[in-house]
């Protein structure tokens, strides 16, 4: 009996491969199959950026995409920044002598492997398997992109309760989602479920990940360390490993074990930024350097850019004594980000701080430095919800030029806008050593963030019990002092979307929900839950016969 092909008419798929006959050839398979939009990309940057814009149904990638990168690491930056729905089709497509290696490194599981030469059948037959694996995943893409998170995690239950073949797949889902909705005690006691009865590598990971939101260090730790051991080119595990040995106080282990990382796979800005970061902290000016500069190079033509990185730079270049150097940082940076607000209060600052060195001996450049900092800090006071990173070089600049009252306030400010990112935590704990007042730093931190966490937790606990009008009003509430916190954004769209699909239209909620939401999509444009609200807020526009058009279009995908 002839094979028939499956079905995935309307749905949409992108093709990322170097080889333009590879790519025609995927092409036709897919079309064999149904499909009728197809997108194509040869850089891991466009791929990225079309991942990010679109919903695609089905992704095909070359294992081999050139330069070190490779498919399989593509998946994972996918998953880390949930940029694919979960009935997404994720496939890697490999040469035989590849595969083993591919294999070893994909513990976060693609849904297959393609193996080249292949015939249309067998492309048929894989995308058939794949399909039937994460076709009943779409009624857990529909709560998720209603923005009903709880929802999806029951449709988990629900599945998981029919006790079907594929049920360790909606186990692993529901692992995701918990920690999405923050439920990191239930996340963990899952993992725990699982891990009793099979050795799975990425439900370590998620222990670990569980575990290390729960600042069960020692525990999160001891995962990251199994994981790492048994599956040595599972890069994650070493980029957990070391943020848990940070978070523990340990910098140098720290460093030691993101310099193996990077060894192994030295193409991603984020582990170089943080590998910069902590050689710094340890002193190491030279590794600090180098690994913020090839953090900067990584990121120029992404969306996970980021100006506050080359303040950084610039900061330890000055501390190398190397001015020229940290002018032609700030050159860069005004070349790399024209016309962005942010980035013109970096430049001023790295100004500053160059004339600020030069006005050992020379009047007018500590005049001129004075004038900089002026013009930098008043743009911030105007600006209602500048970035943590930028307020945290506005920080450091004021401390530098013996302002610490004024760096102390751009501090509360940085911590109130990210109060749960342990790496901003650890780059203001090491300012207040330098200072040699590391006990005024804890202090402060704690202070800056109790109050926070506190707001956050009443309206997650109002929506857990079923008040979401509650929770709204308290989110709202809360962004009347935490402006620029996009945990809290997102949180309050997500209340608000689940109380306007399950109440009914209410206008004045729709109108903050779109302000929260482009907000948050400025501050952090690489936050894939920031996309998954945004697609969530269009469908409940449709599905109250509204059309209206965004806010100058900065909701568009």
């Amino acid at each position: 009996m002839a094979e028939q092909a499956p079905t995935l008419a309307g749905c949409r798929a992108l093709i990322i491969d170097r080889a333009s006959e590879m790519r025609s050839a995927l092409g036709q398979g897919l079309s064999a199959c149904g499909v009728t939009q197809i997108d194509y990309a040869m850089r891991i940057s466009d791929a990225l950026a079309r991942i990010n814009q679109s919903g695609y149904d089905v992704v095909l990638c070359e294992y081999d995409l050139g330069q070190g990168f490779d498919g399989v690491h593509l998946f994972e930056t996918c998953q880390r920044h949930q940029l694919l729905k979960p009935s997404a089709i994720f496939m890697v497509v490999t040469g035989e002598r590849r595969l083993a290696q591919v294999m070893s490194a994909a513990e976060l599981a693609p849904d297959g492997y393609l193996l080249k030469p292949f015939s249309g059948g067998e492309f048929v037959a894989r995308i058939e398997r794949a399909l039937g694996r994460k076709g009943r995943f779409r009624r857990i893409d529909d709560a998720v992109r209603a923005g009903d998170y709880l929802a999806a995690i029951a449709a988990c239950d629900k599945a998981i309760a029919d006790a079907p073949p594929d049920m360790i797949d909606f186990r692993r889902m529901k692992g995701r989602l918990l920690a999405q909705v923050g439920e990191h005690a239930a996340a963990r006691d899952l993992y725990r479920e699982l891990l009793a009865e099979r050795d799975a590598p990425w439900a370590l990971l998620g222990l670990g990940r569980a575990q290390f939101a729960l600042r069960q260090f020692d525990e999160a730790r001891l995962c990251f360390q199994q994981v790492r051991e048994a599956h040595e080119l599972v890069i994650e595990a070493y980029d957990w490993l070391s943020r848990t040995l940070a978070a523990q106080g340990d910098a140098k282990a720290a460093q030691a074990v993101l310099q193996e990382a990077v060894r192994r796979s030295p193409l991603v800005a984020q582990r170089q930024r943080a590998l910069g970061r902590l050689a710094h902290r340890n002193g190491d000016l030279a590794g600090a350097e180098q690994g913020l500069s090839q953090a900067i190079e990584l990121a120029r033509n992404s969306f996970w850019r980021d100006p506050a990185v080359y303040g950084e730079l610039a900061r330890i270049q000055l501390e190398r004594g190397d001015l020229g150097a940290a002018r032609r940082t700030g050159t860069r940076l005004k070349h790399d980000f024209r016309g962005d607000v942010a980035a013109d209060v970096v430049v001023q600052l790295v100004d500053a701080a160059v004339s600020q060195q030069l006005g050992d001996d020379n009047k007018a450049e500590r005049d001129k430095a004075r004038v900089l900092l002026t013009q930098a800090c008043e743009q911030l006071d105007g600006w209602v919800d500048a970035p943590a990173g930028v307020l945290l070089e506005a920080a450091h600049a004021c401390c530098a030029a013996r302002l610490r009252d004024l760096g102390e306030g751009y501090i509360r400010k940085a911590l109130r806008a990210d109060h749960d990112n342990l790496e901003l935590v650890a780059s203001v704990e090491g300012l207040f050593q330098a200072l040699g007042d590391a006990e005024a730093g804890r202090a402060l931190i704690a202070a800056a963030t109790q109050d926070i966490l506190e707001l956050n937790n009443q309206a997650v606990r109002a929506a857990q019990a079923g008040d979401l009008a509650g929770a709204a009003e308290r989110f709202v509430q809360a962004l009347g002092s935490l402006p620029g916190n996009v945990q809290v954004l997102l949180n309050a769209v997500h209340a608000i979307l689940a109380l306007v699909n399950r109440d009914g239209w209410h206008p004045q909620y729709m109108v903050l929900a779109e302000q929260y939401l482009v907000r948050a999509k400025q501050l952090d444009p690489a936050n894939g839950r920031t996309r998954q609200l945004i697609d969530a807020y269009r469908r409940t526009q449709r599905r109250y016969g509204v059309d209206a058009p965004t806010a100058a279009g900065d909701l568009a995908a």
